[in-house]
């Protein structure tokens, strides 16, 4: 179980994610998860830092694929919310966790977002959204794995080389915006 981080830490990790942001547009180049070819979520380094310049995924942007997987995993790892037709609320649990980026993936990601102070929430988890959530990644540690330490759960990715990997039943699947990656 992780203790929230306090907010000075948190606009910190803004300021740095501003500052690379506003080097990637200056230098004209395309962010680390358009660079690296198939699309995948990805990283180098500590993981702490890695997910603050990933691409958007919605009910309209890549909502299904093992990327989805991957953000579904840290709802999941959260124990957020989502809200039914009848304004029920219900915990997201790991049979949750399909690929699909539906109704209830963005009203649990809502949730997610007002928990964690994220300015915009808007339900896409996209850079401000993947940049909160990679402050509570550990490794990458022996054979690859990275840790998400959640409040109802940790749970583990992997990283080989610069990929994330999702685990998919008994295999590990790269975490890619599309279902081909």
């Amino acid at each position: 179980m992780r203790i929230s981080k306090g907010r000075s830490q948190r606009l910190l990790g803004s300021a740095v994610a501003v500052t690379a942001g506003a080097a990637l547009a200056l230098g004209g180049t395309a962010s680390l998860a358009q660079a690296s070819g198939p699309h995948v979520i990805d990283g180098k380094g500590a993981a702490y830092n890695d997910w603050g310049d990933e691409g958007d995924l919605s009910r309209h942007s890549h909502a299904n694929s093992n990327a989805t997987r991957l953000w579904q995993t840290v709802l999941y790892a959260d124990g957020a919310k989502w809200k039914d037709s009848n304004g029920n609320r219900h915990t997201f649990k790991k049979w949750d966790i399909d690929g699909s980026f539906g109704r209830k993936t963005e009203s649990a990601t809502k949730w997610w977002q007002q928990r964690e102070d994220v300015e915009d929430v808007d339900g896409i988890a996209g850079k401000e959204t993947f940049g909160v959530a990679d402050d509570y990644l550990d490794g990458p540690g022996y054979n690859g794995r990275v840790t998400y330490s959640g409040y109802k759960h940790d749970v583990t990715f992997k990283r080989l080389g610069s990929t994330y990997y999702v685990k998919i039943g008994s295999e590990w699947k790269k975490a890619a915006y599309n279902w081909r990656g």
